[in-house]
């Protein structure tokens, strides 16, 4: 079984509408497994909301919101079954504009 990680330690910015698409979408078929450790660090003054979205994702969509939990300080690692083709991890609910440092890394085994 093939693996691979994908690292984003990095201080992204917020949209207009306040999101963050961090991760792009991911072909997830070849694993049967995800892992998930995203902080918000160095801490910043915003509060936000993680998405994690499994399925079809790309061009006409199908997916379902398989993980929903606060951005927060402390690293929690969540882990996924593969239900899907394609995955994604989505910050929302903070202000426009805004630089939002993140340490994350994605796991699929």
């Amino acid at each position: 079984m093939p693996t691979k990680l994908n690292t984003y330690f990095q201080t992204f910015k917020t949209n207009a509408q306040g999101n963050i698409f961090m991760t792009g979408i991911l072909d997830v078929q070849p694993y049967s497994k995800i892992n998930l450790e995203i902080i918000q660090w160095p801490h910043a003054p915003v509060t936000m909301t993680v998405l994690c979205n499994i399925g079809k994702i790309s061009g006409a969509t199908l997916a379902q919101t398989v993980g929903q939990f606060p951005l927060g300080t402390s690293g929690i690692i969540h882990t996924f079954e593969v239900v899907g083709p394609e995955f994604s991890v989505i910050l929302t609910g903070g202000p426009p504009n805004t630089d939002v440092p993140i340490q994350a890394w994605v796991f699929l085994h």
